[in-house]
């Protein structure tokens, strides 16, 4: 069996849709993959999204661990940043310590972990650029992407440091966009006409978004699944410090495009 953790700030549509997508995937399949806890950085009556998160946790009997990020904050002005958010993830992994896990998959969690948190567990991360790629929010990823004219990206799912997007790349796939000039042809009009380009209203960050959107839950839950089959690869993927060790990356691009074809 393949015990998960689950962290997540829960508060969009995708935040909830990637927890459905993976219970019913593990149950579909049949998959030895127990989901040990979900932890929430935020807490009930803070913001609709994540109170819709958390009662489809615990409706579903799912343990859910809350600690209000914001919250905690609001308490720790007086310190510098760095001080309170090694206090908060102090706190988080006081609360998850009890919990038996081979694996933390960070989906929708929008904080960067310190050390106290990455390096006592072993966390992964989605991210929505390709292996070395652009970092940020996947809104950033995108606007970087059309504002140098890049007309392929992809995902990739990577060990979690204290650094943001930059831990070894476990999982990854690319795909392309853009190859006709019409999806161009209204972003060179505005940046001609315009000093500020709405980037979200354009057709081709629709486009892009839609391609990663096809994508993400795909390739997590195919990096999961390969873990589970060969649970040696945790030990390979988190024990060796970085890219030059044995493990290398693996492209599911074929069988995600196999999938969505």
């Amino acid at each position: 069996m393949l015990k998960i953790g689950w962290f997540s700030t829960g508060n969009g549509e995708g935040s909830l849709g990637f927890v459905k997508y993976f219970l019913e995937y593990i149950k579909k399949n049949n998959l030895d993959i127990s989901l040990e806890y979900v932890f929430v950085n935020r807490e009930y009556g803070e913001q609709q999204g994540s109170d819709n998160f958390i009662d489809y946790l615990k409706v579903n009997k799912i343990n859910t661990i809350t600690l209000s990020s914001k919250n905690f904050k609001k308490k720790n002005l007086n310190k510098p940043f760095f001080k309170y958010r090694r206090e908060y993830d102090l706190e988080v992994k006081n609360l998850i310590s009890s919990y038996d896990t081979d694996l933390i998959v960070m989906a929708g969690y929008m904080l960067i972990l310190s050390d106290i948190l990455c390096n006592e567990f072993r966390f992964i991360n989605l991210h929505p650029a390709l292996p070395k790629g652009p970092k940020g929010t996947w809104v950033e990823v995108i606007k970087y992407l059309i504002s140098n004219n890049i007309t392929e990206s992809g995902l990739n799912v990577h060990v979690v440091t204290n650094k943001l997007d930059s831990g070894k790349s476990i999982g990854y796939c690319n795909f392309s966009y853009g190859n006709s000039n019409e999806e161009w042809k209204e972003y060179y009009e505005l940046s001609k006409n315009s000093k500020k380009i709405n980037y979200q209203n354009l057709k081709l960050f629709s486009i892009i978004r839609n391609q990663i959107l096809d994508r993400e839950k795909i390739l997590l839950l195919f990096v999961i699944e390969e873990f589970l089959k060969n649970k040696h690869k945790l030990d390979d993927v988190f024990d060796e410090p970085n890219e030059s060790g044995l493990f290398k990356s693996i492209n599911y691009s074929s069988r995600i495009d196999a999938m969505l074809s």
